[in-house]
């Protein structure tokens, strides 16, 4: 699938929509992009990075090497036969080590490439059980005496990183064993999936609701719980009979450090059962700061909240290339989770064929091992390069978030949940659950506000969704009315303003291939919009008004949680499985999935077959159980 990409596709700045027909008409499109998907080194084509110099030498990084898979199509199938309940193999899951001696290098592989590493004079971190993948340190120097770029600093819109001036290539040496490496860039370049109702400028006082208080908040719209989450979901009757998640452990990977006491306040406070020693923190390749430690927190109240009898262990690595690589592959690698969740993510046009066969190979170990791996489907609606308004005066593009849209991971979409939020020009109501977009607040805001703040602060919101352009359709979405193939005309195109220049010509920063038949996203969808959202307890007290598809990912990370602690061992691939149920049952009596047929998550509609606005639909988590296979 060729992809088209400029590079730079990360800085977050205002934004105001300009659709690829106005581009073409009003200025001559610039040829500056390139014809290649790797995203590697991109820095110096962006006009808006500036370029430091050489970095330091002496500066340390942690990386992490990929070697080849022996025998994929034998592990493509063996993962396959694992969520196939006719075959013998449903539900027999493998060990690290059996992974590793099924499809992993062989033992002298692994030294050559270890004695390999040291004689460049990296240091050994890891050598993780699947013997595909080994994590190193080294300096500046020695990572441009082995894998070729030299290292910059670089800024941009104020932030400063250190990136590889071009693409990093394999030493002779390690040809036809390494694949990828991560780590050579320190950009934080993946973003939490939490939005808040917008309060700033105009819109202070707005929603009369939001705020923070000691003490948990009425529950009702944009202040429920995980109590209120069990009852709308039905979880209810699985405590009922007993299953709370005890024996299970739940991981959650997350980019940001947090406060354990904020979280034993928020189930307390509610009045939920939980062991003092329930969590088990554990900091990856260093570990890192406190930006984003709201959405750690949140992850670890509701996963936990939904499971409180779980054990917990939560991986914090640094916002990097390697850090997110490795948050996931030590997780994996441990073997202790029996489900995983992540709630950061970006889009998935901006990495490379490589670097995804790296995430695939560790998602493919997790699925042998049996354990479910969840990620929040993103809140930019369709138009996830877009998210945050990162693209002044550019078109909208039809994208998807990584690492939800790989297949092997249960991509978490939005809905927005009945109810009637009374805002300072009067009430606005959502009659029934619907895909989560603000459009349905577009008049209420342009009558009251004008379109300038509708576009700069609603348009691009919503539950994440769409078609890979990386991905091909799994085969679990096979056969499936409602699925679709990649929109035609989808380019990012940038007025000259962007680049803070005068002129008459636009910059095209990606085109994007139509009639790719890609994998959809999301595959089933909680809610997720702030105004029907909820509260979290953070920095020791309650705020509200809270919402995103980062709820979803850790709540289904709890109700899988609870599943297994129902069948007695894990779950295993979860997407197959859920498909499966869904092409038996439908959305007849007694199916796990319930239509949401309203709303839309700004470009796909929501309807009663497949969408890629809302996925399968929506739970009934006790019916789940019985289709997964709790009695």
């Amino acid at each position: 699938m060729q992809k088209t990409i400029l590079g730079g596709l990360r800085a977050p700045v205002g934004l105001s929509m300009l659709s690829v027909a106005a581009a073409l008409a009003l200025g001559a499109i610039s040829s500056q992009a390139t014809a290649a998907s790797n995203l590697a080194a991109p820095h110096s084509a962006d006009p808006r990075v500036v370029d430091q110099g050489a970095a330091k030498a002496t500066d340390m990084k942690y990386l992490t090497i990929a070697l080849a898979v022996r025998n994929q199509a034998g592990l493509d199938a063996y993962v396959a036969a694992l969520s196939d309940s006719t075959s013998p193999n449903f539900r027999k899951f493998l060990t690290p080590a059996q992974f590793a001696a099924n499809y992993g290098q062989s033992p002298a592989t692994v030294t050559h490439v270890v004695n390999y590493l040291k004689s460049q004079g990296f240091a050994i971190t890891r050598i993780h059980h699947n013997h595909l993948m080994i994590s190193i340190k080294g300096t500046n120097a020695q990572i441009t005496k082995t894998f070729g770029p030299q290292i910059h600093r670089y800024s941009l819109l104020g932030a400063v990183y250190e990136a590889p001036v071009t693409k990093p290539r394999m030493p002779a040496e390690l040809a036809g064993i390494a694949t990828a490496v991560a780590g050579l860039s320190t950009e934080h370049s993946f973003h939490t999936h939490k939005v808040a109702i917008p309060s700033a400028a105009a819109l202070a006082g707005d929603v009369a609701a939001a705020g923070t208080s000691a003490t948990p908040p009425p529950s009702g719209p944009g202040s429920y719980t995980v109590l209120d989450l069990a009852t709308k979901y039905n979880v209810n009757p699985l405590y009922a009979r007993g299953l709370t998640g005890a024996g299970k452990t739940i991981g959650i990977a997350t980019l940001a450090n947090y406060q354990q006491s904020d979280v034993f306040g928020y189930w307390n406070q509610l009045g939920l059962a939980v062991s003092p020693t329930r969590i088990t923190d554990i900091n990856v390749d260093g570990g890192t700061g406190s930006d984003g430690a709201d959405e750690t927190t949140l992850d670890v109240e509701q996963s936990g909240g939904i499971a409180p009898g779980a054990n917990m262990r939560v991986y914090m690595a640094p916002n990097t290339d390697s850090g997110f690589v490795d948050v996931f592959a030590q997780a994996i690698d441990e073997n202790i989770v029996d489900v995983l969740s992540v709630s950061w993510g970006q889009p998935e046009i901006t990495l490379d064929g490589p670097t995804l066969n790296m995430y695939h190979l560790i998602f493919q170990q997790a699925a042998a091992q049996g354990i479910p791996v969840i990620a929040a489907a993103g809140d930019a609606g369709a138009f996830d390069i877009n998210r945050g308004f990162t693209y002044p005066q550019c078109s909208t593009l039809l994208t998807v978030d990584f690492p939800a849209a790989d297949p092997g991971v249960l991509a978490a979409g939005g809905t927005t949940l009945p109810n009637t939020v009374q805002h300072h020009f009067g009430p606005v109501t959502v009659p029934t659950e619907r895909a989560w977009g603000w459009d349905y607040l577009k008049d209420y805001i342009i009558d009251n506000y004008g379109s300038d703040l509708y576009y700069a602060s609603f348009y691009t919101v919503g539950g994440g969704g769409g078609v890979s352009v990386d991905y091909n359709l799994p085969a679990f979405q096979t056969h499936l009315a409602g699925t679709q193939a990649s929109a035609s005309a989808q380019s990012l195109l940038c007025a000259p303003d962007f680049l803070g220049a005068g002129g008459t010509q636009y910059l095209d920063l990606a085109d994007l291939p139509a009639g790719v038949v890609g994998r959809n996203l999301p595959d089933v969808s909680l809610n997720a919009d702030p105004y029907s959202g909820y509260s979290i307890f953070v920095g020791g007290s309650w705020g509200t008004g809270i919402g995103g598809t980062s709820f979803v990912s850790p709540q289904l990370n709890g109700i899988l949680t609870l599943i297994s602690s129902g069948l007695g061992g894990r779950v295993g691939p979860i997407n197959p499985q859920l498909y499966a149920a869904f092409k038996t049952q439908g959305y007849a009596a007694g199916s796990p999935f319930k239509a949401i047929t309203a709303g839309d998550n700004e470009y796909y509609t929501s309807k009663a077959t497949y969408n890629p606005a809302t996925g399968l639909g929506s739970l009934d988590v006790s019916a789940l159980a019985t289709a997964l296979g709790v009695h």
